[in-house]
């Protein structure tokens, strides 16, 4: 609970500081993840993660991730993340993996973007249970198109595919390989947005599939503020959780 506390009192302090801020135009979470075709878009989202088990387990996730535009259409993302579990049977607290991401836009036609990168996430965590132990990387390409005119974007619509996989780490630890794919499609209100943001994964270790009811609804706040909620729930038995919840708050600089 006390952690809890700690992150809302950063989402508070983040909107305090902002308050006075000039009125900046609503961009969806593919305006996140994806390098915005429009304008530059750099951000800092402070934001918590509940994912809940059977028996009672939750992992629990607070996490600092900073988005950065660059020259050329690059984009740049940082995660980093302190969680939290009582999955190994006991209360653990720690810092958890620390994931970069690079990725590159490229226009196709108009309003049609083609993304390529890869994610690398780092053997960073200080328990075998906030952590995979294992230096993984994660190639992705996906398309993007943009509803609307350029100053007045009113959605997206994106397709992508990545894979994740390990290459180096503790060899007792479980090997890593999943397919993920991303089928997301939102809408962008002046003040607010809804999307579906789901990735659909096979763990060819597992053999288990994933596809979740993935909602996200976010409201401006304040200028330059966005409160997002975020449920995810999986349609499919067996994936191995039950739920999970997200409270963003996303500061664009």
């Amino acid at each position: 609970m006390k952690h809890f506390v700690v992150v809302l009192s950063v989402f508070l302090f983040f909107v305090l500081t902002v308050f006075a801020q000039d009125k900046s135009r609503m961009t969806g979470r593919s305006g996140e993840v994806f390098p915005y075709p429009y304008r530059h878009f750099t951000y800092i989202q402070p934001r918590f993660d509940r994912t809940n088990y059977d028996g009672d387990g939750y992992l629990n996730a607070y996490v600092i991730r900073t988005g950065i535009s660059m020259p050329g259409d690059f984009n740049m993302r940082v995660e980093l993340p302190l969680a939290e579990t009582n999955l190994p049977g006991t209360h653990v607290f720690g810092l958890s993996d620390i994931k970069l991401r690079l990725l590159h836009a490229t226009e196709l036609y108009e309003s049609l973007y083609l993304g390529y990168g890869a994610e690398f996430a780092f053997p960073t965590a200080t328990d075998p249970a906030l952590g995979a132990g294992k230096w993984q990387f994660r190639p992705e390409l996906g398309a993007v198109y943009f509803f609307g005119k350029a100053d007045e974007v009113k959605g997206s619509a994106t397709l992508g595919v990545d894979y994740r996989f390990d290459y180096a780490g503790q060899s007792d630890r479980r090997h890593i390989s999943v397919l993920g794919i991303v089928p997301n499609i939102d809408y962008w209100a002046p003040r607010w947005y809804i999307g579906y943001y789901a990735t659909w994964t096979y763990d060819f270790n597992s053999r288990i599939f994933d596809l979740p009811l993935d909602v996200e609804f976010g409201y401006t706040l304040f200028p330059k503020i966005v409160v997002a909620f975020e449920f995810i729930q999986p349609l499919i038995k067996n994936t191995g959780y039950q739920n999970e919840f997200a409270i963003k708050l996303r500061y664009s600089l």
